[in-house]
């Protein structure tokens, strides 16, 4: 039979909740004498005692559970997220849930609410888009400690990307190239993620001298087939722009097949820079330059954090972290042609 905690209480000679404390750590709220706590350990080990994980975690007021919700779980950026999140959830002892909202308000609130009926001990919620609505007093009845990855929050930790610096170095890659007329294919919602990267576009063009020409930014949805539609829109303008650069790596996919339609070359023709680093994007004839995000480090760092905060390290919900980005330069903009041209004049003997 199974050894209980009763019987390693009548072995040490204790209650059931001294051995309860002992083997849950829980003695510095109740202390235990070093003599006894050293008999119930001896108790515990000699018996082949395993307290039971559900039980503690009633002792403890605590589910193991922590809820993912992420926008849309057919964007490669976002398991990659996940995975992070779940290797360190795994090494704490919790089991995650995930929930994909499809960037729907009423999805993702009853998501919410079946997490929050489960007692989860924690919620990441991933993405830039305001779709999922949480406030201190939405969660504070049940305990529920939150951390947004990409989202701004006063209320709740922050794990979250350089957006604007990262966009701006994207299209400073492009004006330093030689283009002066550069789409930006963004999308059509309220993301601070694409608030952002189109803010940092913006200030990129205007550092340069130019002007912001609003024909050459159009409106996506982080698809591929709205990618596509968005590249065609900006290269049948009557002066089409020479290089695009897209919100994400799913755009520009679509972005890349626009300029296959057309009968022209990437990069010949147009010049092609994503965001997030997706792992097809090095895999694409040609591959993709693009910013890269260490989505799964985001996932990490959050899941940490969210670590700390339910233990009640530190400052729970005040953590602002930040992750780096660098933009990597593969085939798409050109940029590598340009240099091979370049060391094969350096190579050619003078005339």
């Amino acid at each position: 039979m199974a050894i209980t905690i009763r019987d390693v209480a009548e072995a040490a000679g204790v209650s059931v909740a001294t051995v309860s404390r002992v083997a849950n750590g829980s003695t510095n709220d109740y202390p235990v004498r070093p003599q006894t706590r050293e008999r119930v350990l001896e108790a515990i080990v000699r018996l082949g005692y395993r307290p039971n994980d559900n039980a503690r975690r009633l002792l403890q007021k605590r589910s193991g559970l922590i809820g993912i919700l992420v926008p849309d779980i057919s964007n490669p950026y976002y398991p990659e997220v996940a995975r992070g999140i779940e290797d360190v959830a795994s090494a704490n002892g919790f089991t995650v849930m995930f929930c994909s909202t499809d960037r729907l308000p009423e999805k993702a609130a009853s998501y919410i609410e079946a997490l929050l009926l489960k007692r989860v001990d924690g919620l990441v919620v991933v993405g830039g888009g305001d779709e999922i609505q949480l406030s201190e007093s939405s969660v504070a009845t049940y305990g529920t400690k939150v951390v947004f990855i990409g989202r701004p929050s006063k209320a709740f930790s922050t794990v979250r990307i350089d957006n604007i610096g990262a966009a701006r170095d994207a299209t400073e890659h492009l004006l330093g190239l030689g283009h002066t007329r550069i789409g930006f294919i963004a999308a059509g919602t309220s993301s601070t993620t694409v608030t952002e990267r189109r803010r940092g576009y913006v200030q990129a063009i205007e550092a340069a001298g130019g002007a912001v020409d609003e024909d050459l930014i159009v409106d996506g949805d982080f698809s591929e087939a709205v990618g596509h539609a968005a590249a065609l829109r900006l290269l049948r303008l009557p002066d089409p722009p020479t290089a695009i650069f897209a919100a994400n790596d799913r755009m520009a996919l679509g972005a890349m097949a626009a300029v296959a339609d057309l009968g022209l070359a990437v990069p010949g023709d147009v010049a092609l820079v994503g965001f997030d680093d997706v792992p097809m994007s090095a895999f694409l004839r040609p591959s993709l330059t693009t910013v890269s995000v260490a989505a799964q480090e985001l996932g990490v760092r959050a899941m940490e954090a969210l670590v700390k905060d339910i233990n009640g390290d530190g400052r729970p919900g005040r953590r602002r972290i930040r992750v780096a980005t660098r933009l990597v330069v593969r085939d798409s903009c050109g940029a590598s042609a340009r240099q091979a041209r370049g060391r094969a004049s350096e190579a050619s003997p003078a005339v």
